[in-house]
């Protein structure tokens, strides 16, 4: 019996009204709902950014402040979805997401 292993995609990612963002992944035929924070999408990205630009590499907050404006936003949010997508692309991890919806 040949196996084929299952992919983790993402589907959709919404942005809701209040600043919520829902994420949807896919594996096989399942579909779920990862609901990340109240305080939007970049507001999570731009705090772990920050702490990892400032603190780990050493940036000032103009660095990172420059950088975030000029296109850093949108690849700090990009990575952060595809580290979602990544972590959930095994099956003990996409078994971990119990409900439908929960916090990040």
């Amino acid at each position: 019996m040949i196996k084929t292993k299952l992919r983790t995609e993402l589907v959709s990612l919404v942005e809701t009204g209040i600043g919520e963002v829902i994420l949807t992944l896919k594996r096989g035929e399942e579909e779920k709902e990862i609901l990340i924070g109240e305080t939007g999408l970049a507001g999570v990205v731009y705090d772990s950014a920050a702490d990892f630009y400032i603190f780990d590499k050493k940036w000032t907050e103009e660095q990172f402040d420059d950088y975030w404006e000029n296109g850093g936003e949108d690849k700090e949010i990009d990575n952060y979805i595809d580290g979602v997508v990544d972590f959930y692309d095994d099956d003990s991890t996409w078994g971990e997401i119990e409900t439908v919806t929960y916090t990040i």
